[in-house]
C-alpha cells in the first residue's frame, strides 16, 4: 500500500518538498490515474486543495477535500477517489504527533482552550477555513520556486504559523480537543486503529506505525485486547466484512476484496472456501435461489 509520506519524499520530481525535521511540505499536482487508490499516512496529514478536488473514504465514511473544505487526516488508511478526470492541485503538510505536542505546550496560552468538545475518535477531522487560512496556503506556494530553500528555522515557524492560524479559529475547537488529548495519550487505543482500518491490506508493520507503536508493542496490546493473534483477527474479520457485501450488494468479486483488504481475489476465494465449503460467487448463487 502507497504510503504518502514516503510517495513524498522519495519522488521529488513529482512532489515539490520543503523539510524540516519529520515535518513535510509537499506541492504537486496528485499524479492519480486509478479511480481508487488505497492510501495511508503513518503521520498526520493535512491536504489543502488549490485546484480541482478527490473524495477520501475511510471507515463507512466519505469526505470531500475541495477549494472550500479541508481535513486533519490523524494516521490511518484511506481510499482516495478520482472523482472523473480531473486535475488536482495541492498542498500537504505532514505532521509527527510529537511536533503537535510541542507546539500545544508552547501556545497553549493563546489557544481558545475553553469549552472543548469530547475529542472523537474519527480519522478525519473538519478544518473550518477562513480567508486567513486559505491566504496562509496561497502564500506558501513561492517557497517552492526558491533555488535557495528557505532556512529550517523558517519552515518550522511556517508550521506553527499553520496550525495557529487553523487553531484560534473557535470554529476549530475539534481538532484543538484531539491535538490537546496528544498531551496524555500519545498512542490510540488498539481497537480504534484496528476497527477502523481492517479493511485495508496493511501490514503488521505499518498497523504498528499507524497505532504509533513498535512491532512488539502493537503485537502484545493487540493479544491484551483481543485475545487472539492480528492475523486470524483479520481474516475473520475481513471474511465477515466481505460476506456482508455478498449479502447486501451487487458488487463483483474483485470490487469486494478491494473493500475488504484481501491481498486478491484468488487469496480470498481460497480462504472464503476453506470457511464455508464454497466460492464466493456460488455462496451468492445459494444465497439467490433462497430467497
Amino acid at each position: 500500500m502507497i504510503n504518502t509520506y514516503e510517495a513524498g519524499k522519495t519522488n521529488p520530481d513529482i512532489f515539490k518538498q520543503l523539510s524540516v525535521r519529520d515535518l513535510l511540505f509537499v506541492y504537486y499536482k496528485c499524479p492519480q490515474i486509478d479511480r481508487l487508490v488505497h492510501l495511508y499516512n503513518d503521520y498526520n496529514f493535512i491536504a489543502f486543495s488549490l485546484e480541482g478536488e478527490r473524495i477520501l473514504h475511510q471507515g463507512g465514511d466519505s469526505w470531500q477535500v475541495t477549494p472550500q473544505t479541508s481535513y486533519f487526516q490523524r494516521k490511518s488508511a484511506f481510499i482516495q477517489e478520482l472523482p472523473e478526470a480531473q486535475n488536482w492541485q495541492v498542498l500537504a503538510f505532514h505532521v509527527p504527533d510529537e511536533f503537535l505536542i510541542e507546539f500545544a505546550n508552547e501556545f497553549m496560552d493563546s489557544l481558545p482552550i475553553d469549552h472543548l468538545p469530547e475529542s472523537s475518535s474519527e480519522m478525519f477531522i473538519k478544518i473550518e477555513l477562513n480567508e486567513v487560512t486559505r491566504t496562509f496556503f496561497h502564500s506558501l506556494i513561492p517557497y517552492f520556486a526558491q533555488k535557495i530553500p528557505p532556512s529550517e528555522k523558517l519552515l518550522e515557524l511556517k508550521f506553527k504559523e499553520l496550525f495557529l492560524s487553523i487553531l484560534s479559529n473557535p470554529l476549530n475547537k475539534q481538532l484543538l480537543a484531539y491535538i490537546l488529548r496528544l498531551n496524555d495519550e500519545t498512542k490510540p487505543p488498539i481497537w480504534q486503529v484496528m476497527e477502523k482500518n481492517y479493511a485495508y491490506d496493511l501490514s503488521l508493520n505499518e498497523y504498528a506505525r499507524i497505532s504509533s507503536r513498535s512491532l512488539a508493542a502493537f503485537k502484545r496490546d493487540f493479544l491484551d485486547y483481543y485475545q487472539t493473534t492480528p492475523g486470524k483477527w483479520l481474516t475473520d474479520k475481513r471474511l465477515k466484512h466481505a460476506t456482508m457485501l455478498l449479502k447486501t450488494t451487487k458488487q463483483n468479486v474483485s470490487d469486494i476484496v478491494f473493500h475488504s483488504g484481501f491481498k486478491n481475489v484468488s487469496h480470498f476465494s481460497r480462504i472464503f472456501k476453506q470457511k464455508f465449503g464454497q466460492s464466493p460467487l456460488q455462496y451468492r448463487k445459494n444465497l439467490t435461489a433462497t430467497e
